[in-house]
C-alpha cells in the first residue's frame, strides 16, 4: 500500500518536498493556504495602473543552487534562466562611470582570480586584501579567528577597504543574509561564498529568470502531483492540527479535515508557532523570536532606454541593485498604453535589502528616491519620464539571523516522529534564500522517507 504525506506550504520549500516524495512513489497531497503556489515569491498581473507583471521583489539565481536546479530538472522546467558564465557584475557608480567585474573561462578559482586581477571597480591594494578575505573560504571546512561572530568584524579583521565595501560586500551581505554585516553571521555569509567561488565555474554564475517568478516551475506542480498519485488544494489553510505519537489530524478552513502517514510543514515560523499544540516543544514557541525583515522593491517604467545590462549594482544607494525587465524577460510596451514608440520605454525594478528604515516610507517617497540614485548614477536616466510606478514590500521576507536566531533555528525533526519541517528559516546552515528553502525541501523529504520505511 503506497504511504500517503501531507505537505502543507505551497513555496519552494512545501514543492521541493512534495515533489521529491511523488517522484520516489509517494501519494501527496499538497495544502496551499492561497490561491497559488510559491509562498513569498510571486507576480501580479499586469493592471491598469502599472501595465506589466511585478514580481515581489527581484531574486537571482546561481550555479551553486544545486538544490533548486534538481527541483527545476524534477519539474522539466523549459529554458527558465539567462546564464551569466562566466560570472559578470556591472556597478553604476554616482557621477556616471561605469564599472565591471568580468570573470574568465577558466576552471575556478582561477575565474575569480582574472576577473579580479582585471576589474577596475577597486585600487589593486584592495584586490589584493580581496582576495586573500575570499580565500579564506576556500578550505573545507574554513576556519575564522575565535571569537569572530559578524560580517563586519570580518571585514575589519581583514582590512576591507572602502570601495570593497560599498560595491562588494555590503550589497552581497545585504542580498544573501537580508541582514546588515553589522548583524549577519560570517560563518553564514561564508558558507554561500565557498559555495558561489570555490566549486566549479558553474557555480559562481549567475542565473536570471526569463520570465515572472511565478511562471518559473510553479505551473508544472499541480501536474507532476496529479500524475503520480497527489493532489494539489488550494484556500485549504489550516485551522488545527493534532498528533500523537504515531497519528495526526489537520482541520482546514474549508472544514476538511487531513491525515496520513506522514506529514511535513513548510509554513512561516509564526504560522507554525501558532498552529503547534501548545506545551508541547519549547523550540517551536520560541519561532516568533525569528524576527522579520523586510525587503522592498520600486518598479519603474521609463520613457526611454537608460540601461543595457540585465542587472546592476548601484554602489553606496539604498537600492542596492537595479534589474533591467526589457532585457530579463523580453518584455516590451504596447505604444497605445506607454505613449511613445515601440520598444522605446524601460522596464526597471529596484530593490533594498535589510530595508527597516525604508519600509517606513511612503510609496512616492521611496519611487522618488529610487530614481534620485539611479540618476546620481546612470546621466541616461536625467531626462527619462516615468510613465508607471509600482512599490512592492515584502515585510517578513526573512527571518533576522544573527548570533541569538541562529540558536532558535530548528532542523527537520520534531518531538511527533512521523512530524517534519522544512523552510528557509530551518537550520539548512544556509541564509534564508530559495536555495535554502529548496534544501530544507529535501532534507525533510528524506526524513520521510527513512520514517515511511522504519515504520512499515
Amino acid at each position: 500500500m503506497t504511504s500517503k504525506v501531507i505537505v502543507v506550504g505551497g513555496g519552494y520549500a512545501g514543492v521541493s518536498a512534495a515533489t521529491s516524495l511523488a517522484e520516489q512513489g509517494f501519494q501527496v497531497d499538497l495544502l496551499e493556504s492561497r490561491g497559488s503556489l510559491g509562498g513569498r515569491v510571486y507576480s501580479t498581473a499586469p493592471s491598469e495602473s502599472f501595465p506589466a507583471p511585478v514580481d515581489n521583489g527581484p531574486h537571482l539565481f546561481m550555479g551553486c543552487y544545486h538544490e533548486t536546479l534538481r527541483l527545476f530538472a524534477r519539474l522539466n522546467v523549459p529554458g527558465p534562466f539567462h546564464w551569466v558564465d562566466p560570472l559578470g557584475l556591472y556597478w553604476l557608480d554616482p557621477g556616471g562611470k561605469k564599472l565591471s567585474l568580468k570573470c574568465a573561462p577558466l576552471p575556478s578559482p582561477l575565474h575569480l582570480a582574472f576577473g579580479l586581477l582585471t576589474t577596475d571597480a577597486f585600487p589593486f591594494p584592495e584586490k589584493i586584501l580581496l582576495a586573500r578575505a575570499l580565500g579564506v573560504f576556500s578550505k573545507k571546512p574554513f576556519k575564522l579567528p575565535s571569537g569572530m561572530e559578524t560580517v563586519a568584524q570580518f571585514l575589519d579583521h581583514s582590512g576591507q577597504g572602502p570601495y570593497s565595501r560599498e560595491r562588494f560586500w555590503i550589497p552581497i551581505c545585504n542580498a544573501v543574509m537580508n541582514v546588515s554585516p553589522a548583524t549577519a553571521p560570517i560563518q553564514g555569509l561564508g558558507e554561500v561564498l565557498k559555495r558561489m567561488f570555490f566549486g566549479s565555474r558553474r557555480d559562481s554564475a549567475v542565473a536570471i529568470a526569463a520570465q515572472p517568478l511565478s511562471g518559473v516551475g510553479f505551473p508544472q506542480v499541480e501536474e507532476f502531483l496529479k500524475t503520480r498519485g497527489g493532489t494539489v488544494s488550494f484556500h485549504e489553510g489550516v485551522q488545527g492540527f493534532n498528533a500523537g505519537s504515531k497519528n495526526f489530524e489537520l482541520n482546514t478552513r474549508s472544514g476538511k479535515t487531513y491525515t496520513g502517514d506522514s506529514l511535513i510543514w513548510a509554513v512561516p515560523p509564526s504560522s507554525l508557532s501558532l498552529l503547534w499544540p501548545k506545551g508541547n516543544w519549547p523550540a517551536v514557541e520560541a519561532l516568533p523570536r525569528l524576527g522579520k525583515s523586510p525587503i522592498l522593491s520600486v518598479h519603474v517604467i521609463l520613457s526611454k532606454t537608460v540601461m543595457d545590462e540585465h542587472f546592476a549594482g548601484l554602489p553606496g544607494a539604498n537600492f542596492e541593485w537595479v534589474f533591467n525587465r526589457n532585457k530579463n524577460w523580453g518584455w516590451h510596451p504596447a505604444p497605445q498604453n506607454l505613449g511613445g514608440g515601440e520598444g522605446q520605454a524601460q522596464y526597471l525594478s529596484f530593490t533594498a535589502s535589510a530595508a527597516d528604515k525604508l519600509a517606513k516610507q511612503t510609496e512616492k517617497e521611496l519611487v522618488d528616491l529610487a530614481l534620485k540614485e539611479l540618476k546620481d548614477r546612470c546621466p541616461a536616466a536625467r531626462d527619462a519620464q516615468v510613465l508607471h510606478a509600482k512599490v512592492t514590500r515584502e515585510m517578513a521576507a526573512t527571518f533576522i539571523w544573527n548570533k541569538e536566531t541562529d540558536r532558535l533555528r530548528p532542523g527537520p525533526e520534531t518531538p511527533f516522529p512521523q512530524v517534519f519541517l522544512a523552510g528557509d528559516w530551518t537550520n539548512t546552515g544556509l541564509p534564508a534564500t530559495i536555495e535554502g528553502a529548496c534544501l530544507s525541501g529535501h532534507r525533510a523529504a528524506e526524513k520521510v522517507r527513512e520514517y515511511l520505511g522504519k515504520n512499515k
